[in-house]
């Protein structure tokens, strides 16, 4: 707006001083000896502007005689051009701008000159810009402000239901592979990826759940050859060679039962919760894994002030305590002491006095398949995986702290 206003003004001013000039141009006389005469200028020119300026030159110097004003400018700073030659003129006082024309009159080169004073009293063109510009903008800024914060409004309510659609994104894991964006209010520009990120979860739900029918079906068949070869075992004459022979299927058994058990976590964001009773789980619990815990040589100790309730997978979050219970009797020397804690609400500590666990395996203990000693083959390395998926699955998690004398897995769950 300002830079149309400006260009406004210099066209105004053009034409007012290209008034004069041909006002100046009519009234123009050589007189005998080439004296050049506007004094009939007076009678028939327009009404002057404020600190309007007008004369005739040739290449040399003023000519004109009855001249309205004085020059306010010397002779040799307008320029004398072939063509009509707007321009512009700063003095130690005043800022000018004028109109120079070339003419011919009665053979003579000249040229009529209309200079305007801008920084004239009178003149309030240029004025009434700078006012618009101040005044303008005191006006404008705040409008542009409060524009920009309404566009940031309407934009931000018009991407809620991306908000909302990348929260679900977010949430969308193996246990709850069925989420889909479906929320109607997506804009319609992003509607094509939402589709499209639909279709890849379709495609990654249906990949998951033949690698956890696999998982669990494989389980299954080897089930049984496993119990035959036990059986088969037993009949083995060589006492030591028998003892092996049972603990190596004993051992590949409960792999079996891990493997079976992290396809069933798989589903269990499909499963309804229900309430459980953390107090009751872990006396279950504890029975048992005290006949092993004995024979071993171990002690163990329950701590609990009655009903711990939570929201949750019975047999899911036993299975959990069961493999923190095995973990910290098949794993700890003969003498030591495990306490299962149930007495904060919505958390289970399972702790023993054993040499610990190194900082170095720490991060490492709950990743599936990882044992500290690979020739144990005992040791399947999915306990401890299974717990953390549980815990996760609940909306809770695990947490290990060990230094030589003692080691707690705390497990924290939503209390109801």
């Amino acid at each position: 707006m300002y830079v149309f206003l400006d260009a406004t003004v210099d066209h105004l001013e053009r034409q007012t001083l290209r008034a004069q000039v041909l006002a100046v141009r009519s009234a123009i006389v050589v007189r005998p000896g080439g004296t050049v005469d506007i004094a009939a200028y007076d009678a028939r020119r327009p009404p002057l502007a404020a600190g309007m300026t007008v004369m005739v030159l040739d290449e040399r110097r003023v000519l004109t005689d009855g001249m309205v004003t004085p020059a306010p400018l010397a002779a040799p700073r307008i320029p004398r051009r072939d063509d009509e030659t707007y321009f512009t003129r700063r003095s130690r006082q005043s800022f000018y701008a004028g109109l120079s024309v070339p003419v011919v009159v009665a053979g003579r080169r000249l040229w009529i000159v209309a200079i305007q004073n801008l920084d004239h009293p009178a003149n309030v063109i240029d004025d009434v810009v700078r006012q618009f510009l101040l005044h303008g903008f005191s006006v404008v800024s705040p409008l542009l402000l409060l524009l920009l914060g309404i566009d940031a409004l309407i934009v931000r309510r018009a991407l809620r239901p991306v908000r909302r659609a990348s929260a679900l994104v977010r949430t969308i894991d193996a246990s709850r592979p069925d989420l889909r964006l479906t929320d109607p209010a997506i804009p319609t520009e992003v509607r094509p990826l939402a589709d499209a990120v639909n279709s890849a979860l379709d495609r990654l739900t249906t990949s998951l759940r033949m690698t956890r029918d696999f998982t669990a079906d494989a389980a299954h068949e080897l089930r049984t050859p496993i119990t035959v070869a036990r059986v088969r075992a037993a009949q083995v004459e060589d006492p030591a060679l028998r003892a092996a022979l049972i603990a190596d299927l004993d051992a590949l058994a409960s792999t079996v039962g891990h493997l079976l058990d992290i396809a069933e976590l798989d589903s269990i964001g499909q499963l309804a919760m229900a309430p459980v009773d953390l107090s009751a789980t872990a006396q279950h619990a504890v029975a048992t894994i005290a006949p092993l815990a004995f024979r071993q040589g171990k002690t163990l100790e329950m701590r609990e002030d009655g009903a711990n309730i939570v929201d949750g997978q019975q047999q899911f979050i036993e299975r959990a305590l069961g493999a923190l219970l095995e973990n910290a009797v098949k794993h700890t020397p003969r003498g030591c002491h495990v306490v299962v804690d149930v007495r904060e609400a919505g958390v289970i500590s399972v702790a023993d006095d054993g040499p610990g666990i190194a900082p170095s395996d720490q991060e490492l203990v709950f990743h599936r398949f990882w044992r500290r000693d690979r020739t144990a083959a005992a040791n399947s390395g999915l306990g401890l995986a299974i717990v953390q998926r549980v815990a996760l699955a609940h909306g809770g998690n695990v947490v290990l702290m060990s230094r030589p004398g003692l080691t707690v897995f705390t497990l924290r769950f939503f209390a109801t």
